[in-house]
């Protein structure tokens, strides 16, 4: 056979000398196919290079083993360890992911959830900062939120304890004389911006530290927007001893535009990042960064789902994760 990537299912069940439904079988259930049969048919499959088309087959078997993963942008690096995790756990129980960005617009989202319809999609992981348009899939589309509450829609969610890391950072950035702390909040209209606003204050008035909304800025998450949100900052004539920036990504940002204004980090101005993405700790300084199981998140994100796809009627799961302190060099002790 020549063109090995033209071969079909048929081509395949004539060189074995059976019917296409048994090359069919091989392939969806090999059990149902006696030793001698699979091992001839699957002989020939391994010298065409046979590929079964997972939609094709889908429409067969009524399932695709194919899973969707939306998230709100590709700048962000937390998702790439995210998506990776959850690739790899897919990827051991022969399933297959594509992934899509939201952008965090509405109207797209919608678009994507009639694409994901259209697919024969069976299982869809929604780590959009947005509130998920879950309700434009058809019903038997398993659904798993990551850093969204789906639980009283007896949806599968898996969340950051936000307000959790918060107190940390700011009990640590306190703990080393710091009171005037500015922050770089990502994009304040998205829900994950909302939540790091909402518990950045919370963090300082359980401190009785003064909130001054001037020193809160937003910018949508990329290195570009935390240098112009934190050059808008600091041109307020604010002096905050230290920022902290609601990514790493965004830290890049805020270092640079620190920098820049021929100001020294962490001497004249401490930065603390969030997600420990990759790249940080090769930051100059390192950054000191907030971290979470990120990949370990995935893997158990691609469980959730594929259990869910297999067993509709389990009990939905909800997991919180937590998040600590990686210490490096980007805060100083003001003490």
């Amino acid at each position: 056979m020549t063109k090995k990537e033209t071969i079909t299912i048929l081509e395949i069940a004539k060189m074995s000398g059976v019917n296409p439904s048994t090359v069919s079988r091989v392939i969806n259930h090999p059990e149902m196919v006696n030793e001698k049969t699979r091992e001839r048919v699957l002989g020939f499959i391994k010298e065409c290079n046979y590929q079964p088309n997972p939609f094709a087959r889908g429409l067969q078997t009524k399932k695709s083993k194919i899973v969707a993963l939306v998230v709100p942008n590709f700048t962000t690096l937390s998702f790439a360890n995210l998506a990776r995790g959850i690739q790899e756990k897919l990827m051991q129980k022969d399933y297959s992911m594509v992934i899509f960005s939201s952008h965090e617009d509405e109207l797209l989202e919608k678009k994507i959830c009639k694409k994901i319809s259209e697919l024969h999609i069976d299982g869809v992981i929604f780590a959009s900062s947005m509130m998920p348009k879950y309700e434009e899939l058809p019903n038997g589309i398993a659904k798993v939120f990551i850093d969204r509450d789906g639980s009283k829609d007896g949806i599968d969610t898996f969340i950051l304890d936000i307000e959790g890391a918060f107190d940390k950072l700011i009990k640590y950035l306190v703990a080393k004389g710091h009171t005037k702390i500015g922050f770089v909040a990502g994009d304040k209209g998205s829900y994950a911006g909302l939540k790091k606003v909402s518990a950045f204050r919370k963090s300082l008035n359980k401190r009785g530290l003064t909130v001054d909304e001037d020193m809160i800025v937003d910018a949508f998450w990329s290195s570009k927007e935390g240098w112009l949100a934190t050059k808008k900052l600091l041109e307020k004539g604010k002096k905050p001893t230290a920022i902290v920036a609601g990514s790493d990504t965004l830290a890049v940002g805020v270092i640079g535009a620190i920098s820049s204004l021929g100001i020294k980090v962490p001497e004249d101005i401490s930065v603390i990042g969030f997600n420990n993405e990759p790249g940080s700790e090769s930051l100059n300084p390192p950054l000191t960064t907030m971290e979470y199981d990120d990949y370990g998140m995935g893997q158990e994100v691609a469980e959730a789902v594929m259990d869910r796809i297999n067993n509709p009627e389990q009990e939905n799961i909800i997991k919180t994760y937590t998040m600590n302190i990686i210490e490096r060099k980007t805060v100083t002790n003001l003490n």
